[in-house]
Parts: structure tokens; sequence; C-alpha cells
């Protein structure tokens, strides 16, 4: 009976690329070009001795941007320009990849490369990049190409399962019709929050996971006054939070906002329409108030480091690393970065938690709409736009639905995926459901490629055999199902309960939101902070909320109330 049910959710999950049309990714299958809707962009056709997985019979050479990060893993002397995915594209398609830069993307510095190609109009044949407005900006000013002709031409028959799994995302990348972009596939009930604790601080100190607001807080006491870490001296410090405390990543106040029902989500926030109908921003909402006021008492009685207005993600993972700080709220890839650094360092499990509730309140999780995300995106100037179709049908056929083990751990983990130039981004998250169903069955049949890949790390790591293979570890960190269970139990059980809330904003934004969504998003940092530290009285709220309005936030509201009127 269980096997059953896998295999009917295998078969709903056609994005998880476990299709019979998987095995259809041969290198002489031959698609079709659209017949449907006119378009501006014309139809690519694909010559006789062409396909989608065919080598060219003189080298090209295609430019990307990377996106330089400090969980890329290098193996062997790999470099960006070569690495395991450069030398199999090499190998297969006879296609040359250059780097035409990098760029840190935990820093400012890709989105500063970003606005400089903007400008200058030079751009690689490979972007990758999340902005609405630098697309849409790109594409107006004629600096990208339609990459739709070419998908629909050489896109096997499992990359286009794609289109149709995944419509919402497809329909975030298209402009006028045309698809202008590859976008990663959405699904983001997994950008919700947890509420991450070291195991050994809480066995040290005898405590228990706090369920509610209260216990949360007596908790950051008990992790800064009694030496969780039996070291005798006074430096830890019960919760964490960074300067920019509206941020999408770790040591954030957005799970406790979460907890008072504000479904806030990064500084720009979450619009959406209270049970009345009436359009508003998470982050303007009254019960802000009471979070701050939280967080404030919290920082006065030195339950949060003093300097956290200078912590960034580098001095943070520091802070996991030394093992100064025990809690924080933070995204559901926890045990895949910061908590991997602690793990690596001393053994020490970090788990995540269901954020605990405020009496009164019903919980709300701001997450962003699947048609939002990053997109592989296809210069003007790139002479084979077929190529970068042909290099996602190698993906495809190489680290999602190979059922050779080998074929995973070498193109896929330890963040070597980060080596292709576009890649199908599929999130861990988005295999939960099928991996869960395993996990109760305790087998692994029905499953192959990637979910059998992702429940072998959960396996491995729970009984020993994978305990220190980082993979195994961020992985179960988000998919085991003991106790309270990893980050998708929790994120799903969220959206079982009907907690998110999905930003009523997708990618048509409105001219004055353009303009001014960094100054409003660097006002709602500024005010929090100076609310926390005591540099204004949390009354001081109110007046924000009204600076907030009068600086295009409530022409914003009023757009958008046009532009996505109420069901």
């Amino acid at each position: 009976m269980k096997k059953q049910k896998i295999t009917r959710i295998l078969a709903v999950l056609l994005a998880l690329s476990m299709l019979v049309g998987l095995t259809a990714c041969a290198g002489g299958e031959t698609s079709e070009p659209s017949a449907g809707g006119e378009t501006s962009a014309s139809e690519v056709s694909v010559a006789e001795n062409d396909g989608p997985l065919t080598p060219y019979e003189e080298p090209i050479t295609i430019t990307w941007a990377v996106q330089a990060s400090p969980v890329q893993q290098f193996i062997d002397g790999d470099t960006y320009d070569d690495n395991v995915w450069s030398r199999l594209i090499k190998e297969k398609l006879n296609i040359d990849l250059e780097v035409a830069f990098s760029a840190d993307t935990t820093t400012d510095a890709y989105k500063q490369k970003m606005n400089v190609m903007l400008a200058s109009g030079e751009f690689p044949d490979v972007v990758r990049w999340s902005d609405r407005t630098f697309f849409k900006q790109a594409q107006e000013a004629g600096f990208i190409q339609p990459i739709g002709p070419s998908f629909d031409a050489y896109a096997t028959d499992a990359v286009k399962a794609y289109e149709t799994n995944y419509a919402e995302a497809f329909e975030g990348a298209t402009i006028d019709g045309v698809l202008y972009a590859f976008p990663y596939m959405n699904d983001n009930f997994h950008q919700a929050y947890n509420l991450w604790i070291r195991d050994d601080w809480l066995e040290n100190t005898g405590t228990e996971p706090p369920k509610t607001v209260e216990e949360m807080i007596e908790l950051a006491r008990i992790f800064t006054e009694e030496d969780p870490d039996g070291n005798g001296v006074d430096d830890t410090y019960g919760f964490a939070l960074s300067g920019t405390v509206t941020q999408n990543n770790y040591a954030t106040l957005t799970g406790l906002a979460n907890a008072f029902g504000v479904p806030g989500f990064d500084s720009t926030g979450t619009f959406f329409r209270k049970d009345d109908g009436e359009l508003t921003f998470a982050w303007i909402q009254p019960e802000m108030k009471e979070v701050l006021s939280i967080l404030r008492d919290m920082y006065e009685k030195g339950y949060i480091n003093p300097e956290f207005t200078a912590d960034d993600v580098s001095t943070m993972e520091e802070d996991v690393t030394n093992g100064t700080i025990g809690m924080a709220y933070g995204p559901c890839w926890g045990t895949w970065h910061p908590y991997n650094y602690s793990y690596q360092a001393d053994g020490v499990i970090t788990r995540p938690y269901p954020i605990p509730e405020a009496e009164g309140y019903t919980p709300k999780i701001g997450i962003e709409s699947a048609k939002t995300g990053d997109l592989f995106m296809i210069g003007a100037g790139c002479e084979h736009p077929e190529a970068i179709v042909k290099i996602l049908n190698l993906y495809e056929q190489v680290a999602i639905s190979s059922d050779d083990p080998n074929d995973f751990q070498t193109y896929w983990a330890n963040e070597q995926y980060r080596f292709c130039p576009a890649y199908i981004g599929i999130p861990t998250e988005l295999f939960a459901p099928v991996i869960h169903e395993a996990l109760e069955a305790g087998t692994s049949e029905g499953l192959s490629g990637t979910a059998l890949e992702y429940y072998n790390y959960v396996v491995g790591f729970e009984d020993g055999s994978l305990a220190d293979d980082t993979n195994a570890y961020g992985t179960w960190g988000q998919m085991n199902l003991t106790d309270q269970g990893g980050s998708m139990k929790i994120d799903l059980d969220y959206k079982a309960n009907g907690w998110t809330v999905t930003n009523v904003m997708e990618n048509e934004r409105p001219e004055i939101w353009l303009q001014n969504s960094s100054v409003l998003g660097d006002m709602v940092n500024t005010t929090f902070v100076d609310i926390i530290v005591g540099n204004q009285p949390v009354e001081y709220f109110d007046t924000f909320v009204e600076n907030w309005l009068n600086a295009g936030g409530q022409e914003t509201l009023d757009a958008l109330d046009e532009m996505y009127p109420a069901e």
C-alpha cells in the first residue's frame, strides 16, 4: 500500500523528474517547435543532424556570469574555469565555457556588477539574476534575447515537463507572451521561518524547545546567563540578531513577527490583504510594536549581542563557528548554512523548531509568489541560444534523473551543480512529500534519481554511516521526521494550518515601487534597529508608518490595488 502511495505521488510531482519521459534524453531526440500563439520571436527549426544533446561539430564558446558564494566547494583543484561541469559540457556537447566575471552574492558585489552591466549593455551569454526590474529593463533595452524559440525546438520532453508543472514560474519568466528566461522551479512554502536551536545547549541547561514566545525569551535568558557551553566564561548570547534585522537570512526578527500575525519577508516586506479585503504592507502592522518592544527588552537585558548592528552574514558565520550564539530565527536551509560550520567544527547539531506562538494571535508567514525567483537570461549577443537549452538537457539527464548515484555525487553534491552555467533549479524542499512518504514506509522502493539520493542522505545520517557527510547533515536537517521533524515537515505543517500568506505583488510592479523600494526598505530596517537599541521609543513606530506611507508607500498600495484587485 505504501509503495502504491509513493508511486502515485511521484506521478503527480512530474517536476521532480520521475517521469516516464525522463528516459527520452537520448542524443537523437528532436522536439517539434511550438505551433502555439503568435509572438514577436521567430521560431527555431532543428537541422536534420542536430538534436537536444547533439554535440557541435566545431567547438563553440559560451560566456557566463558566476555568482560566487562562500558555500561553493572546489574539489581536486577545480576552479570556476575548470571543473566537473566545464569538462562534461566540453566532452558531451563540444562547448567551451568562459567566465565573463565572478562576484560574491553574499555582499553587494554581484548586484553592483549587474547594475554596471545594465548601464553598459555588455552582457555575457548567460546571466543568472532574480531582480525583475533588471529583467524587464534588460529586455526593453534589447540586452537579452528570448529563450522560448530555442526551448521549444531543443528542450527534451523531460525538460519541457517543467513548463507544465511549474507554469507560474515560467509565467514569471515571460514578457508579452514570449519566454525570455529559464526560471527556477518554485513552490515557495519553504520560504517560511523556523527557530534554530543548538542541541548541546538545550541538553547542558536541561531545557526544552520553546512553544510560546514567553518560553523563547526565557530560554534566551538561560542561554545568556547560565553558561550553556560550560566553559565558565560569560561569553554567550541567547538570541542572535543581525544588523539587517529583516533580511531573508538567518538571525532575523521575521520569525518573531510571524508569531504576532505579521507576514513579513525581507526588508521589502509582503503586501497582503487583511480579512476585510484591505491591501496593506507587513512591516507597518501595529503588531510590530509588540515585536520591537520584546526585542528592545531582550537587547537591554543582554540576551542579544550589543554589537549586533555591525553583524553581517560573514560575522554571523564566525559566531556560529565559535559557538557564541544558541538560538536564531532563520530559513529552512540552516543545516546547509550556517550551522554546518558548528557541526563540522564541533559535531554540534543545530536543528529547526516551529516558531513559538504568541498568545491570542494566529501566525502569518509571508512567502513570495511562485512567479518570482532566479532567472537564467541569454545575452542578446549570444550566437547559439540553443546551446543553453542543450546544457539544461544535459543537466537534467545527469544531475536529476540519472539512476547512477555517482552522477549525483559528482555533478550535484557538494555544491557542484553551481558550476553549471544554466541548470534546473529544483529546490531540495520540493522533494519533501515523496521523501517523507518513503521514510514513513521505511523503504526507498519506488524512488529514483535525486529523490533517492536525498532519502539515502537522511537514512545514512541517522544510522551514522554518513555522519561526516555535510550533504547528509544538510538534507537531514530539512527532511527528517524525528520528533518535530526537519524544516520541511514544519513548513508543510504551516501550509496545512493555513498560516502562509503569499505576496500580492508578482512580477508587475508599480513605477513608484521601482523608484522607492530600496529607500522604503532601508527605512524599515533603520527604524526597527533604532527602536531595538533604544535610539527611538517604541511609540516612534507610529511616526515611521506615517513616513513610510508618505515616502511612496501609500502610492504603492494604491497602484497595487489596481494591478492586483481583490478576487
